[in-house]
């Protein structure tokens, strides 16, 4: 029996990889989004796809703050996203308006998201 050839290997590697970061997490995992300290939004992700939608309408005072405290860069490490960790982590302390952070949010989480399904599908 022959061995795989490695582009095959790697193909199914990055399908995998895909599949496994656009998973939906229990509710023990899903990221809350607050407004502020003790000020819960009372609005759930529990997947990079729903966040996506998620963030695109949610009050943009609530995306500076999770955005300065490190809380998305945090949960999509815990997703496995350290790329749009690193992307996100870079827009801290920049003084970005909370309106023009929630769309550069919006659209890198959407992107990526976008990506990520192209590549979960079956070849």
């Amino acid at each position: 029996m022959g061995r795989v050839p490695r582009i095959l290997v790697s193909a199914k590697k990055k399908r995998d990889e895909a599949i496994n970061l656009l998973r939906i997490v229990g509710p023990e995992k899903s990221f809350r989004f607050y407004r502020g300290i003790g000020q819960p939004l009372g609005v759930s992700s529990s997947s990079l796809a729903e966040f996506g939608t998620v963030v695109r309408g949610i009050d943009a005072t609530s995306v500076s703050f999770h955005v300065e405290r490190g809380d998305f860069e945090n949960w999509f490490r815990m997703l496995g996203d350290e790329g749009l960790a690193d992307k996100v982590s870079a827009m801290r302390g920049k003084k970005i308006p909370p309106g023009e952070m929630r769309g550069t949010v919006s659209s890198l989480v959407s992107e990526r998201v976008a990506r990520l399904q192209r590549a979960a599908k079956p070849k």
